[in-house]
């Protein structure tokens, strides 16, 4: 069975698993990084693949940033400000001499809910990651990621939240719906500052009441976005993946705000999509990585 080196790349660690095309785990670990220059970063992933280069028949990277998966093209890097238009995938595979993919990281995590989990077998999709500082996400059209014309499709941080005041940078999805945006409507009905998911979770399961208010405002900005997306997209399922989703009564939560925002809607001219909730959290960028590999190298066509 085959194994691949899976890397995956934040702020501070590289995170990497050899893992085999059945998604069994052979080994796993991490490495400190940095983000100021290309040495900082391919430092500690030579150091990896030269540790397992034997072992694997190939790299596959996710990371941050705007990705051509296809050329393996790093065209930004996020938090790694120093990357523009940089192939990582060719100057990695010359010195290992094996096969190396790249892709962005939320397109990672859907790709493993496109291969292995909630959207395995849907034509047409939206994956939305709401991170700690902001939200990931993908558009799947015709069972595929949509990469777009400039392989930024699903940036859905940058949207807009009000015609009214367009620079306000506080109204955008990436800040507005983010899990700081969340501990900031509790904070605003409830006077409780400083509220983790958590503690969050845990308040409302005890029955406070400010709280749950707090999270329904939340609840209802996040449909409103969802409904502006489904209204260009017109997805068959939207999966919601982050830690939110580790709460089995916030995805219901958010269910009924998403019904409620479509039951309201004048025309009732949007379809509602189903609400899902992801089956990869933590190690869903691992698998999409795994799935990636045997996309960008042709394995898939052999199943």
């Amino acid at each position: 069975m085959e194994k691949y080196l899976c890397i995956d790349l934040s702020r501070t660690k590289l995170r990497y698993a050899i893992v085999t095309e059945g998604l069994d785990v052979v080994a796993e670990g991490n490495e400190y990084i940095g983000i100021n220059n290309r040495e900082e970063v391919f430092g500690p992933i030579l150091n990896v693949t030269d540790r397992y280069r034997d072992e694997i028949e190939g790299v596959s990277i996710t990371m941050p940033g705007v990705i051509d998966p296809k050329r393996g093209i790093a065209y930004s890097g996020g938090v790694f400000s120093w990357v523009r238009d940089y192939n990582y995938a060719e100057e990695l595979s010359e010195y290992i001499d094996k096969p190396v993919v790249i892709c962005n990281d939320a397109k990672a995590a859907a790709l493993a809910e496109v291969g292995y989990g909630a959207l395995k077998k849907v034509q047409n999709g939206v994956l939305l990651m709401i991170l700690n500082t902001g939200i990931g996400g993908a558009v799947i059209t015709d069972g595929h990621i949509l990469d777009g014309h400039h392989f930024a499709s699903g940036e859905f941080s940058y949207m807009k939240g009000t015609y009214e005041t367009p620079d306000d940078i506080q109204t955008m999805f990436a800040l507005s719906t983010s899990l700081d945006g969340l501990s900031a409507l509790v904070e605003e009905a409830s006077g409780k500052k400083n509220l983790n998911v958590l503690r969050i979770c845990s308040k409302m399961a005890a029955g406070d009441e400010d709280v749950r208010r707090g999270v329904e405002n939340y609840c209802r900005r996040l449909a409103v976005y969802i409904y502006n997306i489904q209204c260009v997209i017109d997805a068959d399922v939207f999966v919601i993946g982050g830690h939110l989703t580790d709460d089995p009564n916030m995805m219901k939560m958010i269910q009924k705000a998403v019904d409620d925002m479509f039951e309201a809607d004048h025309f009732k001219n949007i379809f509602k999509p189903t609400i899902k909730q992801c089956v990869f959290h933590d190690n869903s960028r691992r698998y999409g990585a795994v799935y990636n590999f045997r996309l960008q190298t042709g394995r898939l066509q052999n199943q």
